[in-house]
């Protein structure tokens, strides 16, 4: 049995994402740590608490939150990813289906109003919330991924199963200890590893512990075999590599999408990683015969 196995960009094993909710003033120490560490991040947004200031009026700003001027500037950012949160932060269990679709479209309509960007993430704005939208909601709004916010973390490196209930590794408060695991993670014959990280950073300013995410954000920096990404280029990537397509007789591998993909090379005989590793790139066929004599 010959197979291509997932492997991250530059062919490695693991990837690792953050994801922080409310567009509160505190993402901007936040989005600075980021920027010195050189981590991408997923901010998930409220679209009510951004108003726009006209000088014939006296809109006022919701104290503690983000401008809208702000919020394109983070979001013309290639370093991070913008997200739905609800327009005003509902809490979705309470809504009927039609007015949790109401809610979300709109919210989607205004950050992509806003930001001009294409906006298709959303993260749950409720903790316990983790099946509140409809599959048929949430297709209706073209959401791609929803990531929740369990008050029991996954506590896993698996891929999500279902890109409509990604729940996160862990919560922030315990990302070192769960990262020290996770950056002694070894290479397996067939499974890649995520560690997805997520909090408000609020939190840091409120508990005073903003040592915590600055000395994570270290330790990533100094782990070169890890892929950074956001939430978005997570589930692209992984929903890119589900399209390759392999020819009958295993020996040729097609990559029909607009991303460049890597690959592990896996056989009936291969028993113990590292296995051979490949690009694949976008729109090419490459031949694996010679990983597969």
């Amino acid at each position: 049995m010959k197979a291509c196995v997932l492997r991250f960009p530059e062919g490695k094993i693991k990837a690792m994402t953050f994801s922080y909710d409310d567009g509160v003033v505190e993402d901007k120490k936040l989005i600075n740590l980021f920027k010195k560490y050189g981590v991408k991040a997923t901010f998930n947004y409220n679209s009510s608490h951004f108003g726009e200031y006209n000088p014939t009026d006296t809109l006022v700003i919701p104290e503690g939150h983000l401008t809208a001027d702000e919020l394109r500037e983070i979001s013309a950012d290639p370093q991070f990813e913008i997200a739905c949160h609800g327009h005003a932060h509902p809490y979705y269990a309470s809504l009927p289906q039609a007015a949790a679709t109401s809610d979300l479209i709109t919210n989607r309509k205004e950050l992509e109003r806003i930001t001009g960007k294409i906006i298709r993430g959303f993260a749950y704005p409720s903790v316990s919330a983790t099946n509140d939208v409809s599959e048929t909601a949430l297709k209706a709004a073209d959401i791609a991924y929803v990531r929740t916010a369990s008050a029991e973390p996954s506590n896993s490196f698996a891929l999500p199963q279902n890109w409509y209930k990604w729940v996160p590794t862990c919560h922030h408060k315990d990302a070192n200890l769960v990262f020290e695991k996770f950056a002694e993670l070894k290479e397996t014959v067939a499974a890649p590893c995520l560690m997805s990280v997520w909090g408000h950073s609020f939190e840091f300013e409120r508990e005073n512990n903003w040592e915590l995410i600055e000395n994570l954000l270290e330790n990533c920096h100094s782990n070169p075999d890890i892929w950074f990404a956001t939430n978005m280029e997570i589930y692209e990537y992984v929903n890119a590599f589900n399209r390759l397509v392999l020819s009958a007789d295993g020996t040729k591998a097609y990559n029909p999408t607009k991303i460049d993909l890597w690959a592990g090379i896996c056989t009936k005989n291969v028993r113990k990683a590292p296995i051979p590793t490949i690009k694949i790139p976008a729109g090419e066929t490459v031949s694996l015969l010679e990983y597969l004599s």
